[in-house]
């Protein structure tokens, strides 16, 4: 039965939670996984239509060499942006994870294991491709304080951890099946960060479908609005950089942020990458919409 005292936390199931520690028992660092000797700055970091300007004349006019360098810098800054959200989700676990039952607690650990070793990944990626800290990072201050304000065992606590995982997540799995003539360490990362966010997105798709046991039809529909706002928020933080990146990225001057921001090809582009994941929450009773 599900608890209706929404003040109450709703319980994790053990066997969910020990049946996804027990995929996370082959642990291996990812730093000693990835093969560093193929990082190559002659080739794409992303694939051309992930980037931010694709399909915007301006871009499409400058030369390859420039085209990739701002493909680098946008998958740099995409890593950037992981770090920042990770850190977050990492101080909550650590400081909320001894409120759980022991299989939650132990599936949590497995966590907080595996998304330090993706911070470390993406740092050293970084430090190889001497490309950290080269432009303005743009921190969502909303963002960072609901990630450490919102009480742990909250509905919308753990809809906005759902949403902090997929919308990065669905441009990792873009990439991976995009591959081809792509530099193979980025899409070593991106196979490796994917592989272990399917268990964290699973995790935090079941805690949430718990929590909405235990909402209304009234309340659902205010929590979809709310992350609906969340959700383009986290769409800005990673999908859409700073005008310090282009300038960095050695673009000549112009209104470049403006340009992928009216993008219509960048729209659709965002559209196709979280449509499943608006899908899904809607199949939870959460009725959001996006853009």
């Amino acid at each position: 039965m599900a608890d209706t005292n929404p003040m109450r936390p709703v319980p994790l199931f053990a066997e969910h939670a020990t049946r996804l520690a027990r995929h996370s028992l082959p642990y291996r660092d990812p730093v000693a996984r990835v093969n560093w000797d193929r990082l190559s700055h002659a080739m794409f970091w992303l694939p051309e239509a992930a980037v931010s300007l694709a399909g915007v004349r301006e871009y499409d006019a400058l030369p390859l060499a420039t085209r990739q360098r701002l493909s680098h810098y946008e998958f740099a800054h995409f890593l950037d942006t992981g770090i920042w959200l990770e850190g977050l989700f990492l101080e909550r676990l650590a400081r909320s994870a001894r409120q759980e039952g022991r299989a939650a607690r132990i599936y949590q650990l497995h966590e907080l294991r595996e998304e330090a070793g993706h911070s470390l990944m993406f740092l050293e990626f970084l430090k190889r491709a001497r490309l950290e800290a080269q432009w303005d990072y743009e921190e969502d201050r909303v963002l960072t304080v609901l990630g450490r304000r919102l009480p742990f065992g909250s509905t919308l606590f753990w809809g906005a951890i759902l949403l902090g995982e997929e919308v990065p997540d669905r441009l990792n799995r873009y990439i991976r099946l995009h591959a081809q003539g792509i530099c193979p360490v980025t899409v070593e990362l991106s196979v490796l960060h994917s592989t272990d966010e399917a268990r964290h997105i699973a995790y935090g798709r079941e805690v949430l479908k718990r929590r909405l046991g235990a909402t209304n039809a009234l309340s659902r529909r205010l929590l979809a609005h709310t992350l609906k706002s969340l959700l383009a928020r986290f769409v800005r933080a990673f999908y859409y950089p700073p005008a310090s990146l282009y300038r960095a990225a050695g673009l000549p001057e112009g209104p470049w942020r403006a340009r992928a921001a009216a993008s219509a090809d960048r729209h659709r582009f965002v559209a196709h990458c979280l449509a499943p994941t608006v899908t899904r929450l809607r199949a939870l009773g959460l009725p959001l919409t996006f853009p």
